[in-house]
């Protein structure tokens, strides 16, 4: 038998670096594709390729070709030196559809009482729902998971596409799915036996200023 195959699959998870899209306290910005990190999101991106480097043996990293996700992959690879980065559409961050860049995060009564009704299904106006990013996610992880056996990858993603993923790894209540704290540039960790995933840590910002 291939001894990566017999091997545990040691599986790290970040979120990007603090965006520029972040600093609307007011609006909805959604994918915001074309945000770049700031320079806190920078270094927050640095402070943990440096972490990894000290312990994580990282071999592989995967992120989400949106811009922001992008840039905090490459900074982590020059801390750790992996050379390749594979970017994936699939993990795009939940789409808000309509709502992106207009909608004010102080919802109108009538959609706040909807989305706290049914947080795991609520679907924004033209866009997604966590259902549907976690129909999208999940496969694309598992078939990461499955070519990477005996690996120790780096997910660089956004924070809706984790809590879909934790979902998708832990199986919680579907309406538990946004009390899950996702910091920029912190780590989760998952071992993957081949059978079942083992939860190591969530949300880990230790390395952080």
């Amino acid at each position: 038998m291939d001894r990566a195959a017999q091997k545990p699959t040691r599986i790290l998870v970040t979120r990007h670096g603090f965006g520029e899209h972040n600093r609307s306290a007011e609006i909805y910005m959604g994918r915001a594709p074309d945000a770049p990190l700031t320079e806190g999101g920078r270094e927050q991106a640095r402070c943990l390729g440096k972490r990894l480097a000290r312990e994580a043996g990282v071999t592989r990293i995967v992120a989400s070709s949106l811009l922001r996700t992008m840039e905090t992959a490459e900074l982590i690879a020059a801390e750790i030196g992996v050379g390749t980065i594979e970017p994936d559409e699939a993990f795009w961050e939940l789409s808000k559809g309509d709502w992106e860049g207009v909608m004010p995060r102080k919802l109108p009564p009538e959609v706040a009482a909807e989305l706290e009704a049914d947080p795991f299904g609520f679907r924004y106006d033209g866009g997604e729902s966590y259902r549907d990013v976690v129909a999208r996610t999940a496969p694309a992880f598992d078939g990461w998971i499955e070519r990477l056996r005996g690996e120790t990858p780096l997910f660089v993603l956004h924070g809706d596409v984790i809590r879909a993923l934790f979902f998708h790894i832990i199986r919680f209540p579907p309406d538990k799915i946004s009390d899950f704290a996702v910091e920029p540039c912190s780590l989760s960790e998952f071992v993957h036996n081949g059978t079942r995933f083992h939860v190591q840590r969530l949300n880990d910002t230790a390395h952080l200023p």
